[in-house]
């Protein structure tokens, strides 16, 4: 039987911000990245997935949309409420059920480290505690889909750690899809397919995998400057049971990472 779709995406784009079309099949338990430097339209484009921005192309949901929560870049917090009356707020929103007297509110808050927060006034939080406020309230209400719009960076590496560990756990039981939009490239490869934007232009969509393949992996060679100014490569002996082995030259091969080809494939406009 076929894993569930979630999401259908067919020739999307948002001229002027994102050029080129967008079509993917998005499914349960997956893990899609949107991934990009600063400026490439990452935001834009979720924008247009979520249907809050105009479009070209088509977005079709197979859920209902109140069962994705969405993480935004600039958290959408009410000022005056207090950390605890926000996450009730959202969770009352989006009908999702949750007791101040209840055991999960209490296992959220803590999980993004908010529970000495809990009667704080969310105005009077810092920029980071906003932003775990922000990935609190849309997990808490993601019962098929989470959207994460550029938050994981500003996470540290304990959350980020954790956020993870469930993400995967849930996405392998195929409670959730995820999709994301990031920055970094230690992220992106923790996806199922990515989205390379660069400057609004579309790249490439492969999986991590394919788009690392894309490009050859660097050679290294190691070599010492000799007295007289010549160089050569460095020999290395090695000793196997206790005996000299032959000389060796010294060569480091690195393995490209999706950012390799992000910016491969930037300098020459996308795949050829």
């Amino acid at each position: 039987m076929a894993t569930p779709i979630i999401l259908e995406v067919r020739n999307l784009s948002v001229p002027p911000r994102v050029r080129g079309e967008v079509s993917f099949t998005l499914r349960e338990g997956e893990r899609f990245c949107v991934y990009g430097y600063n400026g490439a339209g990452k935001t834009t484009l979720l924008r247009a997935l979520l249907g809050l921005t105009p479009h070209r192309g088509t977005a079709v949901w197979h859920i209902p949309r109140t069962s994705a929560g969405v993480a935004a870049q600039r958290p959408r917090l009410i000022p005056r409420a207090t950390v605890l009356q926000q996450v009730l707020w959202c969770a009352q929103l989006y009908g999702v059920t949750l007791s101040i007297h209840g055991s999960r509110i209490h296992e959220l808050l803590e999980q993004w480290g908010l529970q000495k927060q809990r009667q704080q006034v969310v105005r009077r939080l810092s920029t980071g505690e906003q932003a775990r406020l922000e990935m609190c309230c849309a997990t808490a209400v993601a019962s098929r889909l989470l959207v994460v719009d550029g938050l994981l960076e500003q996470l540290d590496e304990r959350r980020r750690t954790t956020f993870w560990e469930e993400v995967d756990a849930r996405c392998a039981r195929r409670e959730i899809a995820l999709i994301y939009a990031t920055t970094s490239a230690r992220e992106a490869e923790r996806a199922d397919h990515v989205l390379l934007l660069h400057e609004g232009l579309v790249l490439a969509l492969d999986t991590p995998e394919h788009l690392r393949a894309m490009v050859a992996p660097e050679v290294v060679r190691l070599e010492a400057a000799q007295p007289s100014g010549r160089a050569h490569l460095l020999q290395v002996s090695l000793e196997r049971d206790g005996e000299a082995g032959h000389d060796m030259n010294l060569m480091i091969q690195r393995m490209p990472t999706v950012e390799d080809t992000l910016r491969v494939l930037a300098k020459r406009g996308g795949l050829l």
